[in-house]
């Protein structure tokens, strides 16, 4: 009876510890399908509203606000998946960043310095900034070389100015390597997808951006940032080197409509640009001297303006000799053209055989005149 009533009471201790841990467990649970972020801004006005937004539609979107009371300010909510989330201070112009999930978060910063913010209990974040001190020697080489080139091109040392950029070009070849590196010692981390997505997507086409994403795991796939990142993989696809040009057509500058598929039988260099793009009109000279040197034989060019102003793009057209057809929708970033082919920084270029097919794409300068010359000397000798 005895070894009977301790093996009751085992089980009963045991039940009631089952009992606490489950009641533990959904306590957590309940825990971390919400978020609690505390800050104490140091500097700040009692009354002081802050703002927390979030990126929707790219754009920044309010979701909920509170008041500074003791320098003390505080938020309560759940996110669906870990994201960045962008707190405004008043008026102030800089925001606090900080990498929000379902947690308990902690902010301590000083109105003066919002871009210092020290933030604690996200680990999410902790690995955005531990991406942002892997990446601090490439930041202050770049910062030495951007120096450099102010000052080449205060004096107009344009050749100085070219042997710069290689510099920087080689100095992003090192930073996309080791950006790869830390996606890949994370591939099940939020901020996987928002570092591709932020710091890789932009100059990657279709294959190379599909193959980085297939080091995710699958418990990223539902980030905001993914989705984005699927939806761009589509697009480029559409739009890969070896397919058929997506066609679209776009007013010129007297407001008749072009069609790119009306060149076809020609050779035809889709050039993305805009008045305001300094790297756009230092590549126009470049643009126009293969415009010169091949127009006669069957090349042409069409130029569609990321601009959203009729004036200063036409202005642009006429100073830079861009004799060629321009079209635009005057929409900027906004440009259905720009969308269609995945346009998310400029001048880039789309280069299309006579058919509409796309034979190469951001090909610029003497790369650009090295492929029309094989073009129409394999032309020659088929002939």
């Amino acid at each position: 009876m005895k070894r009977l009533y301790i093996m009751k009471k085992t089980y009963f201790l045991a039940i009631v510890l089952m009992a606490f841990l489950y009641g533990c467990d959904s306590f957590t649970k309940e825990k971390n399908n919400s978020y609690t972020i505390s800050a104490a801004i140091t500097g700040v006005e009692d009354s002081t509203l802050v703002i927390l937004n979030l990126v929707r539609d790219g754009d920044l979107q309010a979701f909920d606000s509170a008041y500074v009371k003791k320098s003390l300010v505080s938020f309560d909510g759940s996110l669906e998946n870990p994201e960045m989330i962008y707190l405004r201070v008043g008026n102030t112009r800089k925001l606090i960043n900080l990498f929000g999930e379902n947690s308990k978060i902690s902010i301590e910063v000083n109105i003066d310095s919002l871009d210092k913010a020290k933030v604690t209990g996200s680990t999410v974040h902790d690995d955005l900034m531990a991406f942002k001190a892997y990446l601090k020697p490439i930041d202050e080489r770049s910062a030495i070389i951007d120096a450099a080139y102010g000052k080449a091109s205060a004096i107009g040392d344009k050749a100085k100015m070219n042997e710069i950029i290689d510099q920087y070009d080689k100095l992003r070849g090192e930073q996309v390597v080791m950006i790869k590196e830390f996606v890949a010692s994370k591939p099940a981390s939020f901020i996987s997808p928002y570092i591709i997505k932020n710091y890789l997507s932009y100059d990657m086409d279709f294959p190379e951006l599909d193959s980085l994403l297939t080091l995710l795991d699958s418990g990223v796939y539902h980030s905001l940032d993914y989705k984005n990142l699927e939806n761009r993989v589509s697009t480029l696809k559409n739009v890969a080197v070896g397919n058929q040009a997506v066609d679209f057509a776009l007013n010129d500058t007297t407001g008749n409509p072009i069609a790119i598929s009306s060149f076809k039988g020609k050779y035809l260099l889709i050039d993305f640009w805009a008045s305001w793009c300094g790297p756009c009109r230092r590549e126009n000279p470049n643009v126009v001297a293969l415009y010169n040197d091949f127009s006669d034989k069957g090349f042409e060019i069409i130029g569609v303006s990321f601009d959203d102003d009729g004036n200063k793009w036409i202005k642009a057209i006429h100073q830079d000799g861009l004799t060629w057809p321009h079209v635009s929708d005057l929409k900027g970033w906004g440009s259905a053209a720009g969308k269609l082919y995945g346009i998310n920084s400029i001048p880039a270029t789309v280069l299309l055989d006579r058919n509409g097919v796309i034979i190469a794409k951001n090909l610029r300068g003497d790369a650009l005149r090295k492929k029309l010359e094989e073009l129409y000397a394999a032309e020659g000798s088929n002939s």
